[in-house]
Protein backbone atom coordinates (compact mmCIF):
# COMPACT_ATOMS: atom_id res chain seq x y z
CA UNK A 1 0.00 0.00 0.00
CA UNK A 2 1.45 3.73 -0.91
CA UNK A 3 1.62 5.93 2.00
CA UNK A 4 0.05 9.12 2.21
CA UNK A 5 3.41 10.89 1.52
CA UNK A 6 3.40 9.00 -1.92
CA UNK A 7 0.05 10.11 -3.07
CA UNK A 8 0.58 13.80 -2.23
CA UNK A 9 3.36 13.33 -4.23
CA UNK A 10 1.56 12.11 -7.11
CA UNK A 11 -0.61 14.55 -6.26
CA UNK A 12 2.53 17.35 -6.60
CA UNK A 13 3.19 16.02 -9.37
CA UNK A 14 -0.14 16.64 -11.55
CA UNK A 15 0.04 20.37 -10.81
CA UNK A 16 2.70 20.50 -11.97
CA UNK A 17 1.88 18.85 -15.09
CA UNK A 18 -1.35 21.48 -15.19
CA UNK A 19 0.79 24.27 -14.93
CA UNK A 20 3.38 23.60 -17.76
CA UNK A 21 -0.28 22.39 -19.99
CA UNK A 22 -1.55 26.05 -18.96
CA UNK A 23 1.65 27.89 -20.23
CA UNK A 24 1.48 26.01 -23.35
CA UNK A 25 -1.76 27.08 -23.91
CA UNK A 26 -0.49 30.75 -23.34
CA UNK A 27 2.33 30.11 -26.15
CA UNK A 28 -0.28 29.32 -28.26
CA UNK A 29 -2.29 32.17 -27.63
CA UNK A 30 0.79 34.30 -27.98
CA UNK A 31 1.70 32.39 -31.47
CA UNK A 32 -1.81 32.90 -32.88
CA UNK A 33 -1.25 36.87 -32.36
CA UNK A 34 2.15 36.74 -34.16
CA UNK A 35 0.35 34.63 -36.93
CA UNK A 36 -2.25 36.61 -37.48
CA UNK A 37 0.68 40.14 -38.23
CA UNK A 38 3.03 38.08 -40.00
CA UNK A 39 0.16 35.84 -41.73
CA UNK A 40 1.80 32.80 -41.03
CA UNK A 41 -0.82 29.64 -40.38
CA UNK A 42 -1.48 29.66 -36.49
CA UNK A 43 -2.90 27.35 -33.71
CA UNK A 44 -6.31 26.78 -33.00
CA UNK A 45 -6.58 27.94 -29.62
CA UNK A 46 -9.88 26.48 -28.76
CA UNK A 47 -8.77 23.48 -30.12
CA UNK A 48 -5.76 23.16 -28.14
CA UNK A 49 -7.36 24.08 -24.85
CA UNK A 50 -10.30 21.83 -25.39
CA UNK A 51 -7.77 19.06 -26.02
CA UNK A 52 -5.79 19.92 -22.92
CA UNK A 53 -8.39 20.51 -20.69
CA UNK A 54 -9.63 16.75 -21.79
CA UNK A 55 -6.15 15.42 -20.99
CA UNK A 56 -5.47 17.49 -17.84
CA UNK A 57 -9.49 16.66 -15.83
CA UNK A 58 -9.18 12.94 -17.65
CA UNK A 59 -6.28 12.43 -15.27
CA UNK A 60 -8.04 14.34 -12.49
CA UNK A 61 -10.94 11.93 -12.67
CA UNK A 62 -8.10 8.90 -12.81
CA UNK A 63 -6.72 10.13 -9.88
CA UNK A 64 -9.34 11.23 -7.37
CA UNK A 65 -10.74 7.73 -6.40
CA UNK A 66 -7.43 6.63 -5.92
CA UNK A 67 -6.59 9.68 -3.84
CA UNK A 68 -9.65 9.49 -2.32
CA UNK A 69 -8.84 5.78 -1.25
CA UNK A 70 -5.17 6.12 0.02
CA UNK A 71 -7.11 8.64 2.21
CA UNK A 72 -10.09 6.84 3.33
CA UNK A 73 -7.38 4.10 4.17
CA UNK A 74 -4.77 6.64 6.18
CA UNK A 75 -8.10 7.85 8.39
CA UNK A 76 -9.24 4.55 9.12
CA UNK A 77 -5.33 3.86 10.30
CA UNK A 78 -5.00 7.04 12.03
CA UNK A 79 -8.83 6.70 13.70
CA UNK A 80 -7.52 2.94 14.95
CA UNK A 81 -6.11 4.14 18.01
CA UNK A 82 -9.36 5.32 19.70
CA UNK A 83 -12.16 2.89 19.08
CA UNK A 84 -14.42 4.87 21.44
CA UNK A 85 -16.77 7.84 19.16
CA UNK A 86 -15.49 11.26 19.69
CA UNK A 87 -11.98 10.61 20.31
CA UNK A 88 -10.26 12.23 17.61
CA UNK A 89 -6.64 11.62 18.07
CA UNK A 90 -4.17 13.33 16.09
CA UNK A 91 -2.20 10.70 15.35
CA UNK A 92 -0.11 12.33 12.18
CA UNK A 93 1.70 14.38 14.65
CA UNK A 94 1.76 11.93 17.56
CA UNK A 95 0.20 14.70 19.64
CA UNK A 96 -3.21 13.87 21.98
CA UNK A 97 -2.84 16.59 24.44
CA UNK A 98 -5.13 17.95 26.75
CA UNK A 99 -7.87 15.94 24.96
CA UNK A 100 -10.54 14.14 26.75
CA UNK A 101 -9.99 10.74 26.73
CA UNK A 102 -12.11 9.57 29.40
CA UNK A 103 -13.64 6.05 28.74
CA UNK A 104 -11.62 5.96 25.55
CA UNK A 105 -10.27 2.35 24.45
CA UNK A 106 -6.82 1.97 23.11
CA UNK A 107 -6.37 -1.44 23.81
CA UNK A 108 -2.94 -2.92 21.93
CA UNK A 109 -2.55 0.50 20.35
CA UNK A 110 0.63 1.60 18.48
CA UNK A 111 1.58 5.16 20.32
CA UNK A 112 5.47 4.71 21.13
CA UNK A 113 6.54 8.73 21.95
CA UNK A 114 2.95 9.58 21.62
CA UNK A 115 2.08 12.95 23.90
CA UNK A 116 -0.81 12.69 25.82
CA UNK A 117 0.10 15.24 28.71
CA UNK A 118 -2.58 17.07 30.53
CA UNK A 119 -5.29 14.66 28.78
CA UNK A 120 -7.99 13.48 31.08
CA UNK A 121 -7.96 9.80 31.47
CA UNK A 122 -10.88 8.56 33.74
CA UNK A 123 -11.32 4.48 32.57
CA UNK A 124 -9.38 5.47 29.62
CA UNK A 125 -8.05 1.87 28.29
CA UNK A 126 -4.64 1.12 27.40
CA UNK A 127 -4.55 -2.72 28.15
CA UNK A 128 -1.55 -4.33 25.80
CA UNK A 129 -0.82 -1.19 23.87
CA UNK A 130 2.91 -0.01 23.17
CA UNK A 131 3.50 2.87 24.58
CA UNK A 132 7.36 3.32 25.11
CA UNK A 133 9.01 7.05 25.63
CA UNK A 134 4.78 8.02 25.32
CA UNK A 135 4.24 11.36 27.54
CA UNK A 136 1.25 11.13 29.69
CA UNK A 137 3.09 14.14 32.12
CA UNK A 138 0.35 16.07 34.10
CA UNK A 139 -2.72 14.03 32.63
CA UNK A 140 -5.84 13.38 35.20
CA UNK A 141 -8.63 10.70 35.99
CA UNK A 142 -9.41 7.89 38.05
CA UNK A 143 -9.29 3.93 37.21
CA UNK A 144 -7.09 4.22 34.11
CA UNK A 145 -5.88 0.52 32.24
CA UNK A 146 -2.63 0.34 31.54
CA UNK A 147 -1.88 -3.35 32.56
CA UNK A 148 -0.10 -5.08 30.30
CA UNK A 149 0.85 -2.29 28.23
CA UNK A 150 4.94 -1.71 27.22
CA UNK A 151 5.39 1.71 28.49
CA UNK A 152 9.78 1.92 28.80
CA UNK A 153 10.57 5.56 29.27
CA UNK A 154 7.27 6.61 29.26
CA UNK A 155 6.78 9.97 31.61
CA UNK A 156 4.02 10.07 34.36
CA UNK A 157 5.33 12.76 36.01
CA UNK A 158 2.45 14.91 37.66
CA UNK A 159 0.27 12.94 36.32
CA UNK A 160 -3.03 12.51 38.85
CA UNK A 161 -3.99 9.04 38.47
CA UNK A 162 -5.41 7.70 41.37
CA UNK A 163 -6.47 3.88 40.88
CA UNK A 164 -4.66 3.69 37.89
CA UNK A 165 -3.78 -0.29 36.73
CA UNK A 166 0.00 -1.04 35.70
CA UNK A 167 -0.42 -4.88 36.79
CA UNK A 168 2.08 -6.60 34.62
CA UNK A 169 3.06 -3.70 32.37
CA UNK A 170 6.93 -3.08 31.53
CA UNK A 171 8.04 0.25 32.85
CA UNK A 172 11.78 0.21 32.56
CA UNK A 173 12.65 4.14 33.60
CA UNK A 174 9.27 5.54 33.79
CA UNK A 175 8.98 9.03 35.74
CA UNK A 176 6.03 9.11 37.85
CA UNK A 177 8.25 12.25 39.41
CA UNK A 178 5.36 14.13 41.89
CA UNK A 179 2.08 12.35 40.42
CA UNK A 180 -0.38 10.98 42.70
CA UNK A 181 -0.99 7.33 42.31
CA UNK A 182 -2.30 6.54 45.16
CA UNK A 183 -4.33 3.09 45.38
CA UNK A 184 -2.61 1.90 42.14
CA UNK A 185 -1.79 -1.17 40.92
CA UNK A 186 1.55 -2.17 39.98
CA UNK A 187 1.58 -5.73 40.78
CA UNK A 188 3.82 -7.55 38.74
CA UNK A 189 5.77 -4.61 36.80
CA UNK A 190 8.53 -3.96 35.57
CA UNK A 191 9.68 -1.04 38.02
CA UNK A 192 13.31 -1.17 37.21
CA UNK A 193 15.21 1.96 37.58
CA UNK A 194 11.48 4.09 37.67
CA UNK A 195 11.26 6.95 39.49
CA UNK A 196 8.18 7.67 41.86
CA UNK A 197 10.52 10.89 43.58
CA UNK A 198 8.13 12.87 45.36
CA UNK A 199 5.38 10.62 44.12
CA UNK A 200 1.89 9.69 46.35
CA UNK A 201 1.79 6.01 46.72
CA UNK A 202 -0.41 6.13 49.91
CA UNK A 203 -2.22 2.15 49.50
CA UNK A 204 -0.61 1.25 46.34
CA UNK A 205 -0.21 -2.04 45.58
CA UNK A 206 3.48 -2.72 44.32
CA UNK A 207 3.78 -6.32 45.44
CA UNK A 208 5.55 -9.32 43.33
CA UNK A 209 7.11 -6.87 40.78
CA UNK A 210 10.65 -5.87 39.74
CA UNK A 211 11.63 -2.46 40.98
CA UNK A 212 15.87 -2.62 41.93
CA UNK A 213 17.60 0.62 41.21
CA UNK A 214 14.21 1.88 41.39
CA UNK A 215 13.92 6.26 43.10
CA UNK A 216 11.31 6.38 45.74
CA UNK A 217 13.09 9.53 47.25
CA UNK A 218 10.88 11.69 49.24
CA UNK A 219 7.65 9.43 48.26
CA UNK A 220 4.60 9.52 50.61
CA UNK A 221 3.71 5.72 49.99
CA UNK A 222 1.70 5.28 53.47
CA UNK A 223 0.41 1.38 53.44
CA UNK A 224 1.73 0.65 50.06
CA UNK A 225 2.69 -2.74 49.85
CA UNK A 226 6.00 -4.10 48.46
CA UNK A 227 5.68 -7.60 48.92
CA UNK A 228 7.87 -9.95 47.30
CA UNK A 229 9.05 -7.36 45.06
CA UNK A 230 12.84 -6.93 44.37
CA UNK A 231 14.15 -3.79 45.74
CA UNK A 232 17.64 -4.08 45.49
CA UNK A 233 19.71 -0.71 45.75
CA UNK A 234 16.30 1.08 45.70
CA UNK A 235 15.93 4.61 47.04
CA UNK A 236 13.58 5.29 49.95
CA UNK A 237 15.63 8.77 51.67
CA UNK A 238 12.93 10.72 52.97
CA UNK A 239 10.17 8.88 51.89
CA UNK A 240 6.51 8.40 54.25
CA UNK A 241 6.62 4.61 54.84
CA UNK A 242 4.52 4.47 57.85
CA UNK A 243 2.24 0.95 57.58
CA UNK A 244 3.87 -0.35 54.73
CA UNK A 245 4.66 -3.99 54.39
CA UNK A 246 7.63 -5.39 52.79
CA UNK A 247 6.66 -8.96 53.35
CA UNK A 248 9.59 -11.21 51.33
CA UNK A 249 10.77 -8.37 49.51
CA UNK A 250 14.60 -7.99 48.80
CA UNK A 251 15.79 -4.52 49.78
CA UNK A 252 19.23 -5.63 49.76
CA UNK A 253 21.47 -2.19 49.30
CA UNK A 254 18.13 -0.07 49.68
CA UNK A 255 18.66 3.09 51.16
CA UNK A 256 16.15 4.03 53.67
CA UNK A 257 18.42 6.86 54.87
CA UNK A 258 15.56 9.43 56.70
CA UNK A 259 12.64 7.13 55.90
CA UNK A 260 10.06 6.80 58.21
CA UNK A 261 8.67 3.12 59.06
CA UNK A 262 6.27 3.92 61.92
CA UNK A 263 4.17 0.54 61.72
CA UNK A 264 5.69 -0.85 58.88
CA UNK A 265 6.03 -4.39 58.31
CA UNK A 266 9.90 -5.45 57.06
CA UNK A 267 9.73 -8.81 59.34
CA UNK A 268 10.29 -11.25 56.61
CA UNK A 269 12.28 -8.54 54.30
CA UNK A 270 15.23 -10.09 52.82
CA UNK A 271 18.65 -7.93 53.17
CA UNK A 272 17.88 -5.68 55.71
CA UNK A 273 20.91 -4.81 57.40
CA UNK A 274 21.71 -2.65 60.47
CA UNK A 275 23.45 -0.28 58.86
CA UNK A 276 20.28 0.65 56.26
CA UNK A 277 18.14 0.90 59.60
CA UNK A 278 20.40 3.42 61.26
CA UNK A 279 19.43 6.33 58.97
CA UNK A 280 15.81 5.52 59.27
CA UNK A 281 13.10 5.79 62.17
CA UNK A 282 10.54 4.06 63.46
CA UNK A 283 8.49 3.30 66.62
CA UNK A 284 7.32 0.18 68.63
CA UNK A 285 4.83 -0.77 66.42
CA UNK A 286 7.71 -1.38 63.38
CA UNK A 287 8.42 -4.83 62.88
CA UNK A 288 11.99 -5.61 61.73
CA UNK A 289 13.86 -9.02 61.54
CA UNK A 290 14.93 -10.25 64.49
CA UNK A 291 18.27 -8.20 65.59
CA UNK A 292 17.22 -5.44 63.86
CA UNK A 293 16.63 -2.05 65.46
CA UNK A 294 16.15 1.60 64.69
CA UNK A 295 15.59 4.66 66.57
CA UNK A 296 12.07 6.36 67.06
CA UNK A 297 10.89 8.91 65.02
CA UNK A 298 11.09 12.55 66.63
Amino acid sequence: MRTLAQWEGFAMFRIVLLIILFMIMAFSLVANMVSERTGRPGVNVGREINRHLKSAVGGAERLAPELGDAIGRVDAELSRLAKKDGVAPAASEHVKANLNLSGGDFTSAQAANNIFAGAQMNQTTFLGALLDGASFEGATGEKAIFAKARMTGADFSAAILPGADFAGGGLKGAAFRAGDFSQANFTGADLTGASFSAAMLEKAVIAKSFASGASFVDAAARGADFSQTDLRVARFQNADLRDAVFREADVTGANFTGAHLQGADLSGALGVTAEQMATACGDASTRLPQGITLQACK
